[in-house]
């Protein structure tokens, strides 16, 4: 029963779902699985076998006697999703209008390629490469904003998925910033020989 893998059907309300798990698996991984196919937070779950309330940690599914074919009573109230909340959305507003930022970066790369690799008349490129600096100064002021934007936001204990969705936007702005930064510096390298 270690590391064979078996199924296990999971009952909350009147919604069974069939698991396949592994013996090893632990009460609190087993929680995390629950959560994603109910939408019941793993921390108000109660589960339940054989008439026995399992507590979650590190003790196994084994070592709890949950074997091939165990039915587990899953008690606790769906997670109202806060996909609807005000926070959510005001991520996502962000999330829309940093996309939007991102295409006038990926829009500017291919200019400054191209001044480097001598397909613009050398007369011009100083001129060019003078406004694509100033495009993306604009782009990195810009991304700063959303992270302040982001940064101001109040998030409740409950919104775990607009968190998550925070996290994740934060890290890509961050990332598209040092993209910013690298053509930046590019651009000035390409200046020296133009000016």
């Amino acid at each position: 029963m270690g590391d064979e893998e078996y199924s296990i059907t999971l009952c909350h309300g009147t919604s069974r779902h069939d698991v396949l798990v592994k013996g090893t698996l632990t009460l609190e991984e087993l929680s995390r699985t629950i959560e994603e196919l109910t939408d019941v937070l793993h921390n108000s779950q109660k589960i339940i076998h054989r008439g026995k309330t399992l507590s979650r940690g590190e003790a196994t599914l084994a070592s709890c006697g949950v074997g091939p074919g165990a039915k587990l009573m899953v008690l606790g109230k769906k997670h109202e999703h806060e996909d609807n909340s005000i926070n959510f959305k005001a991520v996502l507003k962000i999330e829309e209008s940093c996309s939007k930022v991102e295409r006038r970066l990926n829009d500017a790369i291919p200019e400054v390629e191209g001044i480097s690799q001598g397909y613009m008349d050398p007369q011009l490129c100083g001129e060019a490469l003078t406004k694509l600096r100033k495009q993306l100064l604009a782009v990195n002021e810009d991304f700063m904003r959303h992270l302040e934007q982001l940064d101001g936001i109040d998030f409740q204990e409950t919104d775990v998925r607009a968190r998550q969705r925070r996290k994740a936007l934060v890290k890509r702005i961050q990332e598209l910033m040092e993209r910013c930064d690298r053509e930046h510096e590019h651009i000035n390298k390409l200046l020296l020989n133009y000016t």
